[in-house]
């Protein structure tokens, strides 16, 4: 439980405080460096930073669009076939969700290439 609070505090950080200045590539290799670092079962790792990365990109997207006023969300729902501009809020939360979880999921799985399994007493 601490290493799921763990990863999903300096993911969270790591995205609402940093994302804004860098492309969403550069945070997938955040997550997954912070999941490799503190380590974790693999679904932890994948709940964690799923969490973060949806939660963050929810809550930023939510400032923007309350912060500027546009009526870009408006059209852009309109252009996608959407009666309600709302459900672009969902869809960017749910592309979070699913990028930052198989980041961390790589950050954990990349991490147990390098720890050592024990062979069994007959194989030396």
């Amino acid at each position: 439980m601490l290493k799921f609070i763990l990863i999903f505090l300096l993911s969270f950080l790591l995205i609402y405080f940093i994302g804004p200045f860098f492309h969403f590539w550069v945070m997938m290799i955040g997550v997954a460096f912070i999941a490799f670092l503190v380590g974790g079962p693999s679904g932890t790792s994948f709940l964690a930073g799923a969490l973060a990365f949806g939660l963050a990109w929810l809550i930023i997207s939510l400032l923007i669009s309350i912060n500027s006023g546009s009526d870009l969300p408006d059209k852009m729902g309109a252009l996608l076939g959407f009666s309600n501009y709302n459900f672009l809020w969902v869809m960017t939360a749910v592309l979070g969700f699913v990028i930052g979880g198989f980041s961390a999921l790589t950050g954990s799985l990349f991490r147990k290439l390098f720890t050592k399994r024990d062979q069994g007493i007959y194989r030396g």
